[in-house]
């Protein structure tokens, strides 16, 4: 898209404007950020983000871009997790919301693993108890 007539800034100018994060800044960063993550109190990245004084979605920007980031952001999102689990087990955090915190941070899942045959359950416990029984509780046979 051409510039606006009557623009003076905007002609000649061809692309975006410069990053203010350069991988100097981002790579400090990632030092900052594991730092600031071996204080025991600090817990949630969004929170070093706005103390930094940008969006939280950066840091995962930041980890696409410099491989220095990537590093210290993946080793904060572990330690990020163990923090929450030991809060949890010594009772430093409350046991319910590291569940949630968890589920919505790392992708754990709170659900029922079934074994045998879902459609017939029976099947498993008549087998078992005389190998042969399966039979008599199939409709078909």
């Amino acid at each position: 898209m051409p510039a606006p007539k009557g623009n003076q800034y905007a002609v000649g100018n061809s692309g975006q404007p410069p990053s203010k994060y350069t991988d100097e800044f981002i790579e400090n960063e990632a030092k900052d950020f594991i730092l600031w993550f071996s204080q025991p109190d600090n817990i949630y990245f969004k929170r070093f983000a706005l103390e930094r004084g940008y969006p939280p979605d950066v840091l995962a920007d930041f980890a696409k871009k410099n491989e220095v980031f990537k590093r210290a952001y993946l080793f904060a999102k572990e330690w990020q997790e163990c923090k929450i689990v030991e809060g949890a087990l010594f009772n430093k955090l409350n046991s319910s919301f590291a569940k949630f915190a968890m589920a919505n941070l790392s992708g754990w899942s709170d659900k029922q693993q079934l074994s045998g045959d879902a459609v017939n359950p029976l099947a498993f416990l008549l087998q078992k108890a005389d190998g042969q029984s399966k039979h008599l509780v199939h409709e078909d046979s």
